[in-house]
């Protein structure tokens, strides 16, 4: 390797083991935000003091000065997909078991990287990906929530912070963050309460020792720690990768057990078998995944694994009562699908767009669709080229082919965009149904959590419908996906 060659290798290196560090930062940063909130409004921790909250801008400046570093030499990419990661909480995905998926009695590599399982859709925006097929197949699946499809529907929990526990080779127990157990700039996977909590307060240079907020959080990391070790066995080997719910036994109010993990408040009736789980327990999480000795995920085998009863692992809470279907809307859409189909799915052609080097075609759609939540998502591709105008993240060659093969397309397009808007509404008239029910658990987005006025809404996160061919999310964009994104982070 010549000299240059080798300082460029060097110099790629560095900004790697730079941007690992800064990803692991921004995420101790939002943890911090998230839960210093919801526990000022709780009433445990006040800490929302002038100097607290200049200390937490002037860290989330640095940390967007850190970004707009990353994306000038070479990360831009890494920096979009990392922040889009932050919009997405982990989803409960089920799927066929997979060989090998950490059990009793396996053995993990030191050395695993979490390879994370391809995320499920939101159901409108299946077509971008399966054509006129996944269309149909998203429409058919919400069809059959009239009758007793309403029973592979589940709740959608809205977890935070994400964190991973389980027993390493030597049946070391290890409880950390995602950002932790992914490290590679040091050991984040924390075997004692006392690294754990040191480990937390070490990141941002040390910084973190000076915030009362962050110390609380620490703290409250590490007096979970032994709970989390006593629950899973002692002879299994393998990782549980989840969101905690809460840290203590939530507060009942008018009979409901009532805590807000992130930006969502639950109320659990306090009388019903879920109620008298929570009731008997210290601290709660909700799992999505295992992860085997490869780092691959696969669904939870066991769910009754866990032992004792202070650490409660939330199982699927399903939805209790069938959605009333409106069928002329659902004929409609069904016309519109099959009357447009061969030309959308000739615009999402893989094979073209491979050719023309848009293999990203339906990611653009996605991140587009993403960015009008902002403005209530309405008129759904009228204003895509002025969006894409404006989009730094792609070249302006790139620009130039997209708006083409738009152009070439422009019936299909107008016909994709049609398509998404008409399943988007029969989708979030299902969600309202769903979230006015009398059910055990009730989800709003209200002034417990960090979340501007103007986005609060009643319901939550949404569901999660199986599906054989790939679980859909039914997600209200209108106002879940809105109060997300106006949480300053």
């Amino acid at each position: 390797m010549r000299y240059k060659e080798f300082r460029l290798v060097e110099t790629n290196a560095r900004l790697q083991k730079r941007f690992d560090k800064w990803q692991a930062e921004y995420l101790t940063w939002q943890q911090l935000m998230n839960q210093s909130t919801m526990d000022t409004v709780q009433d445990e921790l006040m800490v929302t003091s002038q100097a607290f909250d200049q200390s937490m801008k002037d860290q989330k400046a640095q940390l967007d000065r850190e970004a707009e570093f990353f994306r000038q030499n070479g990360f831009s990419d890494q920096v979009d997909q990392f922040f889009k990661d932050l919009t997405m909480p982990m989803q409960r995905v089920d799927v066929d078991p997979v060989p090998g998926i950490a059990m009793r009695k396996t053995k993990t590599n030191e050395s695993i990287q979490l390879n994370e399982a391809a995320r499920i859709q939101h159901a409108e925006d299946i077509v971008f990906w399966e054509g006129s097929a996944g269309a149909k197949r998203a429409l058919e699946a919400i069809k059959g929530l009239e009758g007793n499809g309403h029973q592979d529907v589940t709740i959608k929990w809205d977890g935070s912070p994400a964190i991973i526990f389980g027993r390493d080779e030597s049946g070391n127990f290890v409880l950390t963050d995602k950002s932790g157990f992914t490290a590679k700039g040091y050991n984040g996977r924390s075997t004692s309460a006392e690294e754990l909590e040191d480990m937390l307060l070490s990141r941002s240079g040390g910084k973190n020792r000076e915030n009362p907020g962050y110390v609380a959080f620490a703290g409250k990391m590490k007096d979970i720690f032994p709970l989390y070790e006593a629950a899973v066995p002692q002879d299994y080997i393998g990782f549980f990768k989840g969101d905690l719910l809460y840290f203590n036994t939530p507060e009942k109010v008018n009979g409901n057990f009532v805590f807000t993990p992130n930006i969502v408040t639950y109320s659990v009736d306090a009388n019903s078998e879920l109620g008298k789980r929570i009731a008997r327990s210290k601290t709660g999480v909700v799992i999505h995944r295992e992860v085997d000795a490869q780092g691959n995920e696969g669904p939870l085998m066991d769910k009754d694994i866990f032992q004792g009863e202070e650490v409660l692992v939330v199982p699927p809470v399903s939805v209790e009562r069938p959605a009333d279907v409106d069928n002329e809307q659902v004929a409609q859409l069904e016309q519109l699908i099959n009357r447009n189909a061969a030309g959308i799915d000739e615009l999402l052609n893989v094979q073209e767009l491979t050719q023309k080097q848009m293999k990203d075609f339906p990611q653009v759609l996605y991140a587009y669709t993403n960015s009008k939540v902002d403005t209530g998502l309405q008129n759904l591709g009228a204003d895509f080229a002025q969006w894409l105008e404006q989009r730094k993240q792609i070249s302006d060659r790139k620009k130039g082919k997209i708006l083409e093969y738009v152009n070439q397309h422009g019936p299909a397009f107008k016909a994709l965009w049609d398509t998404v808007s008409a399943l988007m509404r029969v989708k979030d008239d299902i969600i309202r149904q769903f979230d006015s029910h009398d059910q055990t658990v009730k989800q709003e987005i209200g002034s417990h959590g960090p979340v501007r006025s103007d986005a609060h809404g009643v319901g939550g996160e949404g569901y999660v419908l199986a599906h054989p061919e790939g679980d859909i999310k039914l997600v209200p964009r209108e106002y879940f996906t809105k109060a997300n994104r106006s949480v300053e982070r």
